[in-house]
């Protein structure tokens, strides 16, 4: 069961989704949700303000930092006053916090393993700064210690999941997750599928009996054939209207693998049409 759902917000129309999400989710399962602000640190250093002054058309930077800290410190609580009026609106159970640092850092920090952090696929740094900044969702989901949900632009009501099985230890923990996290929401069925570089009745017989150990409830099991990633990603986009969500495992392969041939997770997060939850 999830003991709390924490949000990350960041003004973005992509962090309003995910604020959607957690409202949701603290309503429906009846759990406490927080949202988090994250004042970026990396905002404030040397050599962004220098650009930022110049920019302005500022001869020197030095009194711009302690403004800046203000006007981003103003912002974040506006940001988290807004999010709380939506949420009592609601109905949800919620709190609020602020900090500086690092965002992907702090949000990592804050969560417990038993809980769940949301956060949207692009937040408002991407927009001006993505080089220096990177991306924070993935970031987050690399990081983080508890399930991390990736959103997209748009929330929708969950009714409908799919699960990404490839019978790896990763994988079997999102389909044990799943049990619970279905049943809360009402769900009683799931689709799950499984990619094989070929048909093989051996294997696929292997994935049949895996499922039938770690799920509990009823699920509808298709297999695909080719490479994990693109047929993931082909069959999320041509079912996109009959998916709200895709729960995968999180980053499977050895970190070297990943360097040489990518990563499946992270290949997903970005292309996925809908929200993406991964189990660690």
């Amino acid at each position: 069961m999830i003991n709390r759902v924490i949000v990350g917000l960041d003004g973005s129309n992509s962090s309003w989704v995910a604020a959607d999400y957690g409202i949701y989710f603290s309503v429906k399962l009846k759990r406490p949700v927080v949202g988090v602000h994250i004042v970026d640190i990396r905002l404030l250093e040397t050599p962004f303000i220098e650009d930022l002054a110049g920019a302005l058309g500022f001869t020197t930077y030095a009194d711009i930092t302690p403004k800046l800290k203000e006007i981003l410190d103003e912002r974040g609580k506006a940001i988290l006053n807004e999010f709380a009026k939506k949420c009592r609106e609601k109905g949800g159970d919620c709190s609020i916090a602020q900090a500086f640092g690092i965002v992907a850092n702090e949000l990592v920090e804050m969560a417990d393993p038993e809980d769940l952090l949301i956060v949207g696929k692009t937040g408002m740094h991407n927009k001006f700064a993505p080089l220096f900044l990177g991306s924070t969702s993935e970031a987050v989901a690399r990081k983080s210690k508890c399930p991390v949900m990736i959103t997209t632009n748009k929330f929708k009501e969950i009714k409908r999941i799919i699960l990404a099985f490839d019978g790896r230890e990763k994988s079997v923990h999102a389909a044990q997750y799943l049990n619970d996290f279905a049943k809360n929401l009402s769900i009683d069925k799931v689709t799950v599928i499984s990619v094989l570089e070929e048909k093989s009745g051996e294997k696929e017989e292997h994935i049949k009996d895996l499922l039938d150990s770690y799920i509990k409830i009823d699920y509808q099991l298709h297999f695909l054939y080719g490479y994990p990633e693109e047929e993931i990603e082909r069959y999320i986009k041509e079912n996109r209207e009959e998916i709200d969500l895709v729960v995968m495992g999180a980053y499977g392969e050895s970190r070297i693998k990943e360097l040489i041939l990518g990563s499946t997770t992270s290949f997903i997060i970005n292309k996925s049409p809908v929200p993406v939850l991964l189990i660690k």
